[in-house]
């Protein structure tokens, strides 16, 4: 069998290990990753195999000169351009009569492949892809199949909201001839964006294949550290250099000399030197000709050939790359990495996270903080209401700082919108924010104290893509919006995420700093686009307004008053803090939120027209709408692809069904028209309640759900006899939030109950298998 082994990438996020090193020969318990993938295909029946070649590829030439590695002979393809993943299998390979297998020359595995190689051939499928479970989908592009393991679709690096699947896609891939000519030649083509949708759109026959064993993508320093940890624990099945000790310690030649501590299991290279008294933790590597002086502890890190730890020096986590060298008493801590040929000086300390380029040099006595190199790890701190914290704890100005030298990383010349609360601690972070969105190179457009309904609405006239809310409650929060005000997607968060996690922001020279431009005074536009709202006024109509913040309740005031209605009795306008949310009630009618926005919606589908509603909105509507002859789109929270683009830009264009001061002046206006009282206008809409509930989780969403329902986007769909009930993961996994929806609010809350029970009794189920992480 021939195989392509996919080479030619950069490795950024494994930087500074890849600034002189590509992906493939980054070394794993004393070898190079690609390696043991080449003795793993060699073992399931691959014979020849081509490397795709364009980052560093002269390594790989001289490593493997020989043209053959574990019985594999070897060929290389050197991409002039850069053709994608799929681009570069089509450039690598002439014609083909029999399957091809495709993998990833940076992975870690000992999966059974030939077992899906035999799936392939028996199910006749154009395309095969190895796939395996896991945990934590946010770091993985998610395949979603039927029970015969068909492919239906996939889902990309979701947030758990939308991760409905536990099956990741591990980049194996087995392709039948058919399907590689359909890669074009010379063009830029991946398999995930290109290729695997155009198979779908085909209808050609996509098999997943989940195979038990251990997969691992090497793709950020923390996988690194873990997976030579996971290699040391005896967790892959694969051959390792060199010999255990009798006490589990995996040893390439002899134990060095001397009087030391070792907590296996630890990898010792060859040429490796211990001095007095140091101590080596457990999952440590110590690779060929590295140094760790006397008194230096050692916790978990990765030292790479003829690296040095100097005396009493610490290191936690961390790894050395070849060459580097780190002096008496300093400090390397969690999460950091030292650069190839860089130096950390005496009692210097690098901070969790920060990295060194290669060469790069730290003095004595200094310190490597946040704002000079980025954060190590992975997790995604973007939670519902954006990333939240403690503000002056978690939120400071210097986080503010450094997500604003983000944003204007990825703004990529686009004007960005940024507004926050009215209270000094929201203004000095959106300050912090502002100037680093302005160091980045890109303008602001900057609404000042605004209130978030007011904040869409500047976002919209102004036709902004990209926007930053700034609430300085408790918790604090910096929301992330874009078109209109809606959420941002999952790909401009990840994109925030990706610019933080590696501290590489664009600076902008001395004549390059972006603009700000005042737009505080947007309220008057405001105010005049309510007023537009109503253009007969209304007269004859009687209201009261309440909202937590007397800047929103004066101005809906205000905007009643020039229209003609009278305040005081009649029907009671609630409004949330935000200006974002609106209750009605008159007698005993009460019109919620959702049953508002309804009847707004109801007023789109007599003047012929859809809506968009968020994706946790009643499904009533959408039997609503079908009765009069209309559609319900819907977008998401958080959409990891462009599945709910046209919810989205339909949304983008109804502000009312995210502005209750709008909302307001719309719905008053129904009714005077109509003739309407509030009980008359609930009796014209479907008769729905909901409940919510939150179930807080230890365990991965997408394991709790698997089974449960219909997939919605974000969560599943379950339809009783009662009613309907979605069930939708928080964003960073810690809850799973319970959306009921009935005839009655008895109904309803019954179904809360019920959901909520079966849950909690799911991951007492979980646990009790030793399911917990």
């Amino acid at each position: 069998m021939k195989a392509v082994i996919l080479a030619g990438g950069e490795g950024t996020r494994l930087r500074p290990l890849t600034e002189t090193v590509p992906k493939p020969m980054v070394r794993l318990c004393g070898r190079p990753v690609v390696e043991y993938m080449l003795e793993l295909l060699a073992a399931n029946g691959v014979e020849e195999a081509v490397f795709t070649l364009r980052y560093l590829s002269e390594q790989l030439r001289s490593h493997f000169s020989s043209a053959e590695f574990a019985g594999i002979r070897l060929l290389f393809a050197e991409e002039e351009r850069p053709l994608g993943t799929a681009g570069s299998v089509r450039a690598a390979v002439g014609a083909l009569d029999a399957p091809l297998l495709v993998a990833s020359g940076d992975a870690l595995c000992d999966l059974p492949l030939r077992e899906a190689v035999e799936m392939h051939e028996s199910t006749g499928a154009a395309a095969t892809i190895v796939t395996t479970r896991v945990g934590d989908p946010r770091e993985y592009g998610l395949v979603l199949a039927d029970s015969t393991g068909r492919v239906t679709g996939f889902v990309e690096k979701p947030s758990f909201s939308q991760a409905t699947s536990e099956l990741a896609n591990t980049g194996i891939y087995i392709l039948s001839p058919a399907a590689v000519d359909m890669i074009p030649q010379g063009e830029k083509f991946d398999f995930a964006s290109d290729l695997f949708p155009l198979l779908l759109k085909n209808g050609m026959r996509m098999q997943s294949c989940a195979l038990d064993g251990y997969w691992c993508d090497v793709g950020d320093l923390e996988a690194y550290r873990r997976v030579q940890s996971d290699l040391l624990e005896g967790r892959v099945r694969c051959s390792l250099p060199g010999k255990r000790d009798d006490f589990g310690n995996l040893v390439r030649g002899r134990h060095p000399a001397g009087r030391y501590l070792l907590h296996p299991p630890v990898y010792l290279g060859e040429g490796v030197q211990i001095g007095e008294n140091a101590v080596i933790g457990a999952g440590s590597v110590l690779d060929d000709g590295c140094t760790v002086a006397a008194g230096a502890t050692v916790e978990g890190c990765v030292l790479l050939p003829h690296s040095l730890l100097g005396e009493r020096a610490s290191a936690c986590c961390a790894v050395i790359c070849a060459g580097g060298s780190v002096k008496s008493r300093a400090s390397l801590l969690e999460g950091s990495a030292v650069g190839e040929d860089a130096a950390v000086g005496s009692r210097a300390v690098v901070r969790p996270g920060v990295r060194l380029s290669a060469k790069a040099s730290l003095p004595d006595d200094a310190q490597a903080s946040d704002h000079l190199s980025a954060r190590g790890g992975a997790v995604s701190r973007f939670d519902d209401d954006g990333l939240c914290g403690e503000v002056g704890v978690e939120l400071t100005p210097e986080l503010a700082v450094r997500v604003g030298c983000a944003v204007g990383s990825i703004a990529g010349g686009r004007p960005v919108g940024i507004a926050s609360g009215s209270d000094r601690c929201s203004h000095v972070l959106a300050d912090a924010l502002i100037a680093g969105i302005r160091s980045a190179g890109a303008g602001v457009l900057d609404f000042g104290s605004a209130f978030e309904a007011l904040f869409g609405f500047g976002m919209s006239c102004n036709a902004l893509t990209l926007g930053v809310y700034l609430h300085a409650g408790e918790p604090g929060a910096i929301k992330l919006v874009c078109d209109a005000g809606l959420p941002a997607t999952r790909r401009v968060e990840r994109e925030i995420e990706l610019a933080l996690a590696r501290g590489e922001f664009t600076r902008a020279g001395r004549d390059g700093f972006g603009d700000r431009i005042d737009l505080s005074g947007i309220g008057v536009i405001y105010l005049t686009e309510l007023l537009r709202l109503c253009p007969e006024g209304l007269s004859g109509m009687h209201a009261s307004v309440s909202c937590a913040n007397r800047t929103v309740e004066r101005l809906l005031e205000n905007v009643l008053l020039k229209l003609g209605c009278e305040l005081g009795d009649g029907i009671r306008l609630q409004l949330s803090e935000n200006g974002v949310s609106l209750t009605l009630s008159e007698g005993e009618t009460t019109l919620d939120r959702k049953r508002a926005v309804a009847a707004y919606c109801l007023a789109m589908f007599e003047q012929g027209r859809d809506v968009a509603v968020e994706n946790d909105f009643p499904r009533a509507l959408d039997r609503f709408a079908n009765e009069r002859g209309r559609r319900v789109y819907r977008y998401l929270l958080c959409p990891a692809d462009d599945a709910d683009a046209p919810g989205r830009s339909l949304a983008a264009q109804q502000q009312c069904t995210r502005d209750g001061l709008m909302l307001a002046v719309v719905l008053l206006n129904y009714l005077r028209k109509n003739q309407l009282s509030l009980a008359g206008l609930d009796r014209m809409l479907p008769p729905f309640s909901t409940g919510e509930r939150t179930v807080p989780i230890q365990l991965p969403p997408s394991r709790l759900l698997d089974g449960l329902g219909e997939r919605a986007g974000e969560g599943v769909v379950i339809r009783e006899e009662k009613g309907i009930v979605l069930l939708r993961p928080r964003k960073n996994g810690s809850a799973i939030r319970v959306f009921a929806e009935a005839a009655s609010w008895e109904a309803a809350q019954e179904l809360c109950v019920d959901f909520e029970k079966q849950l909690k009794e799911r991951i007492r189920r979980e646990e009790d298998r030793g399911g917990r992480g």
